[in-house]
């Protein structure tokens, strides 16, 4: 068995250059000069808040999901997130020529059109749009938010002349379902230097400019279509109100803002915000002297950090997700460790373990469920990588009681599981993460003793002794001792890899044996992570992840599409999906004795996914793929472990240095 002692110091400097390269490795492309109104409806870009709160939207400005809008506030963070402030349309009007800027779709048509002025698309640092029209003028138009706050700033700087107006779309419904607008009763406002608009209905929020007038004029705008929605057999159409526009007369340059906020109601001082909000991003970008790729991933990872009440949280995933216990915590070495957020990992481990109900974890922390078996399995893993990466001891004996109780509860019952006469856990169907069901029955119900679940259980009995030994209490082996010899039952001798579920010995191929493979600890031996690694590379491996299932299995789906029925019929049934990366890497490293070539393999494995290719959000990682080739990007455009496990495999497996930092030799 794998008996590795777990490192207790601090990480040394020189002991991991996570992802430390030579600047001559180029960043991902991340500006875009769509040609059609297909191709700029392919990309998505997102800001964020801190409160779970963001503006989203395609890279030509069209929204095609009823997610996307300039500001979707978060009122309960990081939850209760409601659209506000849908787009707003850009008019430019000389002496000959009137230009539309915006694109809707409606019924049959595409109006305005304004993708065909768009000259091209910049995501870093800001999401920015230039759009010439003609010989007439420039248009540049950069999003950013507040961090902290409920509030959009769209600023515009102009060069030319004739008559701007800005059309604000508006609503005030959750941001999940389309539906009309409601009635919004207006005030017009006097700000320094220009004008706006309070808008109160079942929100109070205001929109205002530094430097241009608000003239009211109600206008409704029906039958908006959101394509990407009716794919998914969702709500697609709706109606939104405008209570006017703003407009400024231009002659040569000239630049100003529009601040759609719950939070505050002027536009001063927007110019040192902007300056601020760069400035924040670069500084997520850490070390220079990293790969450029890390450095933007770095970025991306604070999307999902959040606030919840006094504490932090992360949130799965954008643009639906709200903060779930075992996303978080798969997540979390490589969104805040790799990057050094001590203090916020930290933050988030004690906000999880105050929410612990009878030894569980919350599974959707919003909804305060707790239908889950491995989150808590999950947590030690956060735990081991935390004391790995910080050697906080303070925060360990601190956290050593809600570790032990969880241990003690898994030890007896849990109210989704039992821990059997030979040491293994057993579960009731549904609450592993494959999880998703069709009406009331699940797809993958896998009830019992599941392969990933048992080597987690393992993993934290192990982790356990060693936190014991650190902080001097008394710990009994014995169970984890149980564990490895009852765990050999899963090995499947015929294929040479696990069975997915025992007591009943389900052969299908899943990803779940690799990581039973990649832990810290595992019970494997060191004959069988190899074996598994074969038959993984053999059924599962894509450039973009792992399939959920083999496609030689008769209930393998290729294709995830359709309404919600077909969708999570297949989320579990061959989707790829890129977390699963993180794990294969790391089990390949282990198993090829951490050599040099092992690394290479691992960075060639990962380029695909640091680069950014194939992706449907700009400058970050989505949730899932197709099984079936061309693996075509589906699910959230940004999902937490999807970076985070990236991230971390990137650090640890792909760019450690010869004294690697490891926990347990994982």
């Amino acid at each position: 068995m794998r008996t590795e002692e777990m490192e207790t110091g601090k990480m040394r400097a020189g002991e991991m250059r996570a992802g430390m390269v030579s600047n001559e490795i180029d960043p991902p492309d991340l500006l875009f000069r769509p040609k059609s109104y297909e191709e700029g409806t392919a990309r998505e870009w997102l800001v964020t808040n801190g409160l779970g709160g963001y503006a989203s939207s395609t890279i030509i400005g069209a929204n095609t999901r009823s997610y996307h809008g300039l500001l979707v506030a978060a009122t309960d963070p990081p939850a209760e997130r409601t659209l506000l402030l849908s787009s707003l349309d850009e008019e430019l009007t000389t002496e000959s020529v009137h230009y539309d800027l915006a694109c809707h779709q409606y019924p049959g048509t595409i109006y305005p059109q304004g993708f065909r002025h768009l000259a091209e698309f910049r995501r870093d640092p800001v999401p920015t749009f230039v759009y010439k029209t003609g010989e007439e003028a420039v248009v540049e138009k950069r999003v950013y938010m507040i961090y902290g706050e409920n509030t959009t700033v769209v600023r515009y700087d102009l060069d030319g002349q004739g008559l701007f107006r800005v059309v604000p779309h508006l609503n005030c419904r959750s941001f999940h379902v389309a539906s009309p607008a409601p009635r919004m009763d207006q005030t017009r406002i006097e700000v320094e230097g220009g004008s706006g608009v309070r808008l109160r209905s079942a929100c109070d929020f205001s929109l205002v400019s530094d430097g241009a007038r608000y003239v009211p004029e109600e206008v409704w705008y029906k039958n908006i279509e959101y394509d990407l929605e009716r794919r998914r057999g969702l709500a697609w159409k709706e109606d939104s109100f405008s209570p006017g526009w703003f407009e400024v007369d231009i002659d040569g340059p000239a630049s100003f803002s529009i601040v759609a906020s719950l939070d505050r109601a002027s536009a001063a001082g927007v110019g040192e915000l902007l300056r601020r909000e760069v400035e924040r991003i670069g500084g997520l970008k850490g070390n220079r002297r990293r790969d450029p790729r890390f450095r933007l991933l770095s970025a991306a990872a604070d999307a999902f950090l959040v606030k919840r009440g006094a504490g932090m949280s992360i949130i799965a995933g954008y643009h639906w997700f709200n903060d779930w216990g075992r996303d978080a915590m798969i997540s979390l070495p490589g969104l805040l460790l790799t990057t050094r957020r001590f203090s916020e990992a930290r933050a988030v481990l004690a906000t999880f373990a105050g929410a612990m109900k009878d030894g569980l974890l919350p599974n959707d922390f919003g909804a305060q469920g707790y239908n889950t078996i491995d989150a808590s399995l999950w947590f030690f893993w956060a735990v081991q990588r935390y004391w790995a990466y910080a050697g906080d001891e303070d925060f360990l004996r601190e956290i050593y009681p809600t570790l032990s109780a969880i241990a003690s509860r898994y030890a007896g019952e849990t109210p989704g599981s039992r821990c059997d006469s030979d040491g293994l856990i057993s579960s009731k169907p549904g609450l592993t993460w494959m999880d998703a069901k069709v009406g009331e029955a699940f797809v993958t119900p896998r009830a019992g003793k599941a392969c990933e679940i048992n080597a987690l259980w393992y993993n934290a009995l192990k982790a356990m002794e060693v936190f014991s030994e650190e902080l001097e209490e008394e710990w009994d082996p014995s169970l984890a001792e149980k564990v490895a010899e009852g765990y050999q039952r899963f090995w499947n001798p015929e294929r040479g890899c696990l069975f997915d579920l025992i007591d009943g010995m389900d052969p299908a191929i899943r990803p779940n044996q690799v990581i039973a493979a990649c832990l810290p600890f595992t019970p494997l031996d060191s004959h069988q992570i190899p074996g598994i690694i074969g038959v993984a590379t053999e059924h599962l491996l894509t450039p973009w992840g792992l399939r959920t299932l083999s496609p030689e299995d008769p209930a393998y789906k290729g294709r995830y599409e359709g309404g919600p029925a077909e969708r999570d019929g297949a989320y579990h049934q061959g989707t790829v999906w890129p977390w699963l990366m993180g794990p294969y890497v790391t089990a390949l490293v282990k198993a090829g004795g951490r050599t040099k070539k092992a690394r290479e393999e691992a960075r060639r494995l990962l380029g695909p996914l640091m680069d950014l290719e194939g992706q449907i959000g700009v400058g970050t990682i989505c949730e899932v793929f197709d099984g079936d080739e061309p693996h075509r990007p589906g699910g959230c455009i940004s999902q937490a472990w999807s970076v985070g496990e990236i991230m971390r495999a990137w650090s640890e497996d792909a760019m450690a240095g010869s004294k690697r930092l490891r926990i347990g030799g994982g």
